[in-house]
């Protein structure tokens, strides 16, 4: 029974592990891309 545990760690360890990633990048990338978009905003605004 541990044994088969510690498969299904290997076999799913990983995949949790990029969608973590994944998500993290996404909420990263929002943000940033808020803050250029505010940027954009502003400088158009300003002309």
């Amino acid at each position: 029974m541990v044994e088969s545990n510690i498969n299904l760690v290997w076999l799913f360890g990983p995949f949790a592990v990029y969608l973590v990633m994944l998500g993290v990048y996404y909420v990263w990338e929002g943000k940033r891309e808020e803050k250029i978009r505010d940027r954009y905003q502003e400088a158009e605004h300003g002309q």
